[in-house]
């Protein structure tokens, strides 16, 4: 950004009580660039569920966890146990599918994070949510995205999650998605993804992970 412009814009951010005083005011200018570019673009639309069986639509949560003082985020993934039914061992997003008292889409991608990596929604600030994907079993799934506030102690479920997983924002942005070929099983499918901490995250988590990234590339 020119200096002019990010001169006048110093004196009208926070400083977090974290970062030092000389550079508060540009890190606070830089944070607000990609968190004013996702509350402005994400949908906030209020999304019920169509009509249909319940093992037919899922939602998930893209947590964000802000870098203080380096006013950069990280996104939190998940691992999947090899107990699962579905997906064993990959890489995905916090969420799953409708429970018959679920009321809303976001409903169920709170529910299921609190579950899974004992994350509750006090913690979490929603901005919005991104466009459904479909999974190549026809699963339809929409993702929400929220930051989160401060980050609590995690509670596994060691039914369902091995670990988790924290993908700095600059490697998104920096390497973006490409083209893979994942097995799974006997057979090899290809996809988007990106390399992290020796995982390869593919499938519906990588497609997701491509609609922030043209957000914040845009």
């Amino acid at each position: 950004f020119p200096v002019t412009i990010i001169l006048q814009k110093i004196h009208s951010f926070d400083l977090f009580g974290t970062t030092p005083i000389g550079l508060a005011p540009l890190m606070g200018y830089y944070k607000a660039m990609w968190e004013k570019k996702l509350r402005d673009t994400l949908d906030k639309t209020s999304s019920q569920f169509p009509s249909g069986p319940h093992d037919r639509f899922a939602a998930v949560l893209m947590l964000i966890v802000p870098k203080y003082p380096e006013n950069d985020f990280e996104i939190l993934l998940t691992k999947r146990t090899e107990m699962v039914e579905k997906h064993k061992s990959q890489i995905s997003l916090p969420g799953g599918f409708r429970e018959t008292s679920d009321q809303s889409w976001l409903e169920t991608a709170l529910r299921e994070t609190d579950e899974e990596i004992g994350v509750s929604s006090a913690a979490i600030e929603i901005l919005g949510q991104l466009e459904p994907v479909q999974t190549k079993g026809a699963i339809e799934i929409l993702p929400f995205v929220g930051i989160l506030k401060q980050v609590p102690e995690l509670k596994l479920n060691p039914q369902e999650v091995e670990r988790v997983l924290f993908l700095p924002s600059k490697e998104l942005l920096t390497h973006g998605l490409r083209p893979v070929v994942a097995q799974e099983g006997s057979f090899s499918i290809s996809s988007v993804g990106i390399f992290w901490e020796e995982e390869l995250i593919w499938g519906a988590t990588a497609r997701i992970l491509e609609q922030l990234y043209y957000i914040l590339k845009a």
